[in-house]
């Protein structure tokens, strides 16, 4: 085992919503050692920022990161088939990412610091969903694993920028629907 020259130095819940929806709960309840929810089809909406926090760190470039993750359950008339999730699900999530010294070789400071924080970002909202539906009434379900790859500054779109606690970070959006 290698550490990742990209670290998260830290991550703060902003918040977290997780409620049953009434309108797709399941018929009978699930047994989760037999079924599994899957997101195939359910429409998953994220909004990314990234700001530079601290371009003159001791150890390399610190980047303020922000990541919103929402299934409202809403129509959504451009993915044919929409599956709907048991829950309705808002949580926002912040963090520091460092971008070491010397890791220019792997790409533009920046987009190693929004692929791989966006990654790191998503890791935590999927361990509070999974953490909190466990114990809800229509059982346990695992946002699907994700890449961010999108978010390079060759295939990032901007859109308004948000407040935020450290730095004015830049937005960047995506939206998709779990593939089936």
């Amino acid at each position: 085992m290698k550490p990742s020259p990209i670290q998260l130095l830290q991550v703060m819940l902003k918040h977290v919503r997780v409620e049953l929806d009434p309108a797709h709960l399941p018929t009978e309840m699930p047994n989760p050692l037999v079924s599994v929810f899957t997101f195939d089809g359910v429409s998953i909406q994220t909004d990314f920022g990234i700001g530079e926090a601290d371009p003159d760190h001791d150890h390399g470039r610190v980047y303020f990161t922000s990541l919103q993750v929402v299934i409202d359950n809403g129509p959504n008339p451009e993915v044919k088939d929409q599956k709907f999730a048991p829950y309705r699900i808002d949580i926002a999530v912040e963090g520091l990412v460092l971008v070491p010294k010397g890791a220019e070789k792997l790409g533009p400071p920046e987009d190693l610091a929004s692929v791989n924080g966006a990654v790191m970002l998503w890791s935590v909202v999927r361990e509070q969903v999974l953490t909190l539906t466990s114990r809800m009434r229509a059982g346990p379900v695992m946002l699907p694993t994700v890449h961010f790859h999108d978010l390079k500054s060759n295939g990032a779109q901007a859109s308004p920028p948000a407040p935020a606690v450290a730095a004015k970070p830049q937005r960047k959006r995506a939206e998709a629907a779990a593939s089936k």
